[in-house]
């Protein structure tokens, strides 16, 4: 069965439509996981202080599993693996920022299926708040429940708060 050139045209434009309707359903996709998953604001410093403290009531007293040593290097005060086991599964880690320059607080919110994707090991980046060397496994924040990785201020007035739920 030979094809001819008019078929051969007609598969190949049926291919480049097929290709541009999936770019287009990716990026529609990617829009609206965005639009639900991340939402800045302007804010007063007095409205974002009150939004980290309702984050950081949740935890109550305890201590973040990662600090930030003097050249901002993330230092793990407490290995994950090693803290029980909770009856609370979670199901996403969020990330709350603070930039007193612009005025903008910033809420991200990352469910477990997106840190999955091709990796078991955290590996994001928020701004320039960078996730991707640390000992992070997801399956063992699903494990422990809630709990809180960082809650940092700079000297210069930015803070990021970061936990799972």
């Amino acid at each position: 069965m030979a094809f001819t050139k008019r078929t051969l045209l007609w598969v190949l434009v049926a291919v480049i439509g097929l290709g541009i309707v999936g770019i287009i359903a990716v990026a529609g996709f990617g829009m609206y996981f965005v639009s639900q998953h991340v939402q800045t604001a302007k804010s007063s410093s007095t409205d974002a202080f009150r939004a980290f403290d309702e984050v950081r009531a949740k935890f109550k007293e305890d201590q973040p599993v990662f600090d930030l040593d003097n050249f901002e290097r993330p230092r793990q005060l407490r290995r994950v693996s090693e803290l029980p086991t909770s009856q609370i599964k979670t199901d996403s880690m969020w990330i709350l920022a603070w930039d007193p320059d612009d005025q903008r607080l910033a809420k991200v919110s990352m469910p477990y299926w997106v840190l999955r994707l091709g990796r078991q090991k955290v590996d994001i980046s928020t701004g320039g708040f960078e996730f991707q060397k640390l000992d992070l496994d997801v399956k063992d924040l699903q494990r422990v429940g809630p709990i809180l990785l960082f809650d940092y201020r700079s000297t210069s007035g930015e803070r990021v708060i970061v936990w799972t739920q």
